[in-house]
């Protein structure tokens, strides 16, 4: 790497040597770390992709017992035994909308019902997983960054 007897020309102190190998090391140590950080960060993102790729069928909404009064005075309800009804509520264009669910379809659609729950958590934890690994893209890339051209100082008066 240097001509034999190169040190012989320098004026070579170790004091100099350590702050150089300390940083080196130290900057060196920070990027495994922000990688190790990157690939876990890249793999949970995986994990995530993966459970919303199921092949499951979906219903959006909300799947549950409705429970109300009819309204005539000598019913049953008017005493407090109310009506139910399983329903699904979603919101479509704004206005939130209500459908009755059959009897026969009841379990079917309680399983696609929380299916599209699924769905949206783990599509909002991909978001967030997102943020995230940008966020370490970003510092790795910080660290990398060098300063050029250099400023220099101002000679002091």
């Amino acid at each position: 790497m240097f001509a034999p007897g190169f040190l012989h020309f320098v004026h070579f102190c170790p004091c100099y040597l350590y702050p150089l190998l300390y940083n080196r090391f130290r900057l060196s140590n920070e990027l495994s770390n922000l990688r190790q950080q990157l690939w876990r960060a890249y793999a949970a993102i995986a994990h995530t992709l993966r459970r919303l790729q199921r092949s499951n069928p979906m219903v959006q909404g909300s799947f549950y017992l409705l429970r109300r009064k009819c309204g005539k005075p000598n019913c049953r309800c008017a005493r407090g035994q109310l009506h139910g009804s399983y329903v699904v509520t979603r919101s479509e264009q704004g206005k939130d909308r209500l459908y009755t669910v059959a009897k026969d379809q009841r379990a079917r659609i309680r399983q696609q019902t929380a299916e599209y729950r699924r769905y949206q958590r783990a599509r909002a934890v991909l978001i967030k997983r997102h943020v995230k690994l940008l966020a370490l893209v970003d510092q790795l890339a910080q660290q990398r960054l060098l300063v050029w051209p250099e400023k220099k100082s101002k000679p002091r008066a």
